[in-house]
């Protein structure tokens, strides 16, 4: 069951699951720097998916989302996002077969001073 998450330092965080299986996303999976960055949470902006079957997305045992067939929910389009238990890992699981695309927004301390551009 091959995953991926791809972090972006101070922005989202783009999580990819292909085939059935479960999947757990930990907040410290999002770090881009385990040294200077600490994720306290996540909520999901942006979902894609499709599955011959169903797709899960569980948090700290609450059903957050149940998907079927093919879709697209942005919800940062209305200015919302899917923060229940944003302090809890993300667990999706896909049954029978599919994928999913899912940007997550986190929200995160830094052990170091914001990149300004300019050097002094």
């Amino acid at each position: 069951m091959p995953y991926e998450i791809t972090n972006s330092n101070r922005g989202p965080s783009i999580v990819r699951g292909v085939s059935a299986g479960s999947y757990t996303v930990s907040l410290n999976d999002l770090r881009t720097n385990p040294t200077n960055e600490v994720v306290t949470g996540a909520s999901i902006k942006r979902i894609t998916w499709s599955t011959n079957g169903s797709i899960d997305i569980v948090r700290n045992g609450v059903p957050i989302l149940a998907l079927h067939g093919a879709g697209d929910m942005r919800f940062d389009e209305y200015g919302h996002s899917i923060a229940n238990n944003s302090n809890q890992s993300i667990v999706a699981t896909i049954t029978t077969g599919g994928s999913f695309v899912m940007e997550v927004s986190k929200t995160a301390t830094y052990n170091v001073a914001p990149d300004t551009g300019q050097t002094i």
